[in-house]
């Protein structure tokens, strides 16, 4: 695996800064569990709260609450690098996948089931 550079614990002030602390994190977890106590889990808890304070300033999260289905399909293509025509199995032609994510048709019982066993986001993420 390659050796990235570790971020140094200051605010994050872009996108540029941002993918890099998060790809570190993503590095550093990915080597398993750290030991508690160390200086790698302060730095990792650290880093942690300045992502999560950039993605906060950017509108990256998503407030469960504030949130409608279509919103949280959108955030799981683009966490997943998917497209909306990678929707087209579970939820019909390309026009109506277009109208779902466009806001002009609800999802109905059947797309939700079928995106919950396809691609595994949680039903009730789907349902208003």
């Amino acid at each position: 695996m390659e050796t990235l550079d570790k971020p140094k614990l200051k605010i994050l002030e872009n996108d540029a800064e941002y993918y890099q602390a998060l790809d570190y994190l993503k590095s550093l977890i990915d080597e398993g569990p750290v030991q508690p106590g160390t200086e790698e889990e302060n730095y990792l808890e650290v880093m942690s709260v300045l992502v999560e304070k950039y993605e906060e300033e950017k509108g990256f999260k998503l407030d469960f609450d504030k949130s409608d289905p279509i919103d949280w399909l959108k955030y799981f293509l683009e966490e997943n690098g998917l497209q909306q025509k990678d929707l087209i199995p579970a939820l019909g032609p390309s026009s109506r996948v277009s109208e779902i994510m466009n806001k002009k048709r609800p999802l109905s019982l059947k797309q939700i089931k079928n995106l919950n066993r396809q691609f595994g986001i949680p039903v009730q993420l789907l349902i208003k």
